[in-house]
């Protein structure tokens, strides 16, 4: 009786601890204004307007939440790659690729004034990156920052000090770096494993997502991405998934058969998740964490 008692409480604990780690999702509704060539959505840090591209990267825009009106920043190529916000959202660091001679270059755009400024001279591998940029003029407080290196390792630099994470093993290669909001996790997709990871600043892992690609945290506790679906040719599904940090929990925010539901982009608040579908449309839903 006494083992009964304690296996009942253990699953009723187990159950309201589910219950307790639902997100509450409405309905994801279509951004018209937006066009239909709107990829890759970034919210700025206050949460205003969300940043746009093309689904091969070129070119930049802005969507205004409140006005709801579009802007055209540039058409320079490779503009909306590894993009960098300030934290006063004013301003927004790009890189322009110039095809014809294999060369990069990084440009400031004032989003207030739309006053654009050349930051680096034009060359052919540049070792350095918008993130990196930002964090040189001051315009990102936080003490550390994550990002991906061009070898695809983990780079982390803290008060000036960087290292390099290979939480798998240096034969990994690792993509969408994203450090959490307290700054003391690290989400991580490892590419030939072909999994989502957790780990610490150590480079230490702390949890396994499984399949879980373009993950972003919505708050420290919860990572949503995507689960795409392909031929190895074209996507023939995707939809937009939570998990929790510790790995234990997933769920659905879009429906698995509705729209193809691509690279979701979190709100400073956590209260909207931005999307494309894969004909370049933008959606965005509201989200309650319970």
């Amino acid at each position: 009786m006494k083992k009964r008692l304690i296996f009942v409480l253990f699953c009723s604990g187990i159950i309201m601890n589910l219950a307790a780690q639902k997100i509450e999702v409405k309905e994801p509704q279509l951004v018209k204004e937006a066009g239909t060539e709107a990829y890759y959505p970034k919210f700025t840090p206050d949460g205003k307007t969300i940043l746009l591209t093309s689904i091969n990267y070129a070119g930049l825009k802005t969507f205004n939440l409140e006005t709801k009106k579009v802007k055209q920043l540039t058409a320079d190529a490779g503009a909306g790659w590894n993009l960098a916000i300030s934290d006063d959202s004013k301003t927004v660091c790009f890189q322009k690729i110039d095809m014809s001679r294999d060369l990069v270059s990084f440009h400031s755009c004032n989003l207030e004034t739309q006053k654009f400024q050349q930051l680096t001279t034009p060359e052919s591998n540049p070792a350095t990156r918008p993130l990196l940029l930002m964090k040189s003029k001051a315009a990102l407080k936080s003490p550390v920052i994550a990002y991906t290196s061009e070898d695809l390792q983990i780079v982390v630099e803290k008060n000036g000090k960087k290292t390099v994470l290979t939480p798998n093993g240096t034969e990994e290669s690792y993509i969408w770096v994203q450090l959490s909001p307290d700054g003391t996790k690290i989400v991580y997709h490892a590419l030939y494993l072909t999994e989502t990871f957790i780990c610490d600043l150590s480079g230490k892992i702390l949890s396994k997502l499984g399949r879980l690609h373009a993950p972003q945290w919505l708050n420290n506790d919860w990572i949503v991405g995507m689960n795409d679906l392909d031929d190895g040719h074209n996507v023939l599904n995707s939809n937009i998934v939570a998990a929790t940090s510790n790995g234990k929990v997933k769920q659905d925010l879009t429906h698995p058969n509705a729209q193809i539901a691509m690279y979701p982009a979190v709100s400073p608040a956590g209260d909207k998740i931005a999307f494309n579908t894969l004909d370049g449309k933008l959606y965005i839903m509201d989200v309650v964490v319970k």
